[in-house]
């Protein structure tokens, strides 16, 4: 398989990689081929993992151009030591690429097994991870093979397989793909398709595709989602668009809808208006609608306003939660407007529970307004209790005044 022209190339990818890996990480309609095709958008060249790579290994290597010489007398190991326990962590970064930089390749086991041993281990989480990062840059199989006879964590699987995935994709993919690895996901695969993501988003997305679907392919494609979004809402649109899986078109889109509104929420809203999918939609319209009103309600509202009902009553969710505690009585004339439709009582009961804190009678005031009888009853004892406990004297007047609309036991407990 190809790589596009803008995939990465060999030298320096460790410490790209690095950044979003330390201790403790959890483990953490056209054919589908035109739609492959259209998906492939060309990034732009300023913002190419290359060219932005390229500025990094060159401003590390003016930083890196101090005394790299070993200190006299002291023998790797002890080296090893002595750069761990400088107090300054430029110093520290400094002196150990340096360090690595030099350390002959049969000697990395040694020394991954000394910082990995020490008691300074938790505390050096960031250069531990530099050391397997370096050492699976330039022999994989030697840091992947340790790993295996020797136990790793998570995170220590997932960082040597994606630092070798950034320089040969296919070859880390096919041997993660091979390898077993305890417990419900394979971590060897979730590093491959990261670091492949990393340099060539495309290419991952093509492996992804073929993996069966389950946990360790939902972790893979979690794991892809900031090198696909890093390119702006164009991009991260069209990488979705290309997914020719359906199934699995519909996780990126649920996944990647938070980080589209972000970075462009009027275009997000068309993009979840378009999908075919009306599950899929319904679930995205939620969340565009939820994330897009925080950064502006009214024009979250109004791109609600345009939706499909079967979209509609979701996306109404999003915005009945910041509605309400907004502006709790045009948010209930807002809803109220919608229509009867049982499928809004899930919006309507988003704004009765945020609603109250501020206003408990319009929140009260509103619960009539669910079609479901049994949850109409459930609001009225659960809100009118509450309320009895922050200030009796106003819910029993509300009470009195709704004798109608309340369960007679509720009534008679209120009022007597």
């Amino acid at each position: 398989m190809k790589l596009p022209s803008w995939a990465l190339t060999a030298g320096g990818v460790s410490l790209a990689l690095a950044a979003g890996i330390m201790i403790g990480r959890t483990t953490a309609t056209s054919s589908d081929s035109e739609s492959s095709k259209s998906a492939r958008s060309e990034v732009p060249a300023r913002d190419r993992p290359s060219s932005r790579l390229q500025r990094n290994e060159q401003a590390t290597s003016r930083e890196r151009s101090t005394d790299t010489s070993r200190p006299e007398g002291m023998n790797a190991i002890q080296e090893l030591d002595d750069i761990l326990a400088s107090t300054s962590r430029l110093a520290r970064t400094q002196r150990l690429l340096a360090y690595l930089d030099r350390l002959p390749t049969d000697q990395f086991a040694e020394a991954y097994l000394a910082i990995a041993s020490s008691p300074q281990s938790q505390l050096r989480g960031s250069e531990r991870s530099l050391v397997l990062q370096a050492w699976a840059e330039r022999d994989p199989l030697g840091a992947l093979g340790h790993l295996q006879e020797n136990g790793a964590e998570d995170w220590e699987r997932e960082t040597a397989v994606s630092t070798w995935a950034a320089t040969d994709p296919e070859g880390a993919f096919a041997w993660a793909s091979s390898s077993e690895d305890a417990g419900s996901v394979n971590n060897w695969v979730i590093g491959a398709l990261r670091g492949m993501a990393a340099v060539n988003p495309d290419l991952a997305r093509d492996y992804l595709v073929q993996m069966e679907p389950g946990e360790t392919r939902e972790r893979g494609l979690r794991g892809m989602e900031r090198y696909i979004t890093q390119y702006g809402f164009e991009y991260a649109s069209s990488w979705i668009n290309g997914v020719s899986d359906d199934g699995l078109r519909s996780q990126a889109s649920r996944r990647f809808a938070d980080e589209l509104v972000d970075l462009d929420p009027a275009q997000a809203g068309a993009w979840n208006a378009s999908i075919a999918d009306t599950r899929t939609r319904r679930d995205v319209s939620e969340t565009v609608a939820d994330r897009w009103a925080r950064q502006d309600l009214d024009a979250a509202r109004q791109w609600v306003d345009t939706l499909p009902s079967d979209t509609q009553s979701e996306a109404a969710e999003g915005i009945a939660r910041h509605y309400a505690r907004q502006n709790p009585v045009e948010a209930a004339n807002w809803l109220a407007g919608l229509g009867n439709d049982p499928d809004y009582d899930g919006a309507k009961r988003v704004f009765i529970s945020e609603s109250f804190r501020k206003d408990p009678e319009t929140s009260l005031n509103f619960v009539s307004n669910l079609a479901d009888t049994k949850a109409r009853e459930g609001y009225y004892n659960r809100y009118l209790n509450n309320w009895m406990k922050s200030d009796a004297e106003a819910a029993r007047q509300w009470a009195s005044n709704n004798v109608d609309v309340l369960p007679e036991n509720l009534t008679k407990r209120i009022l007597r």
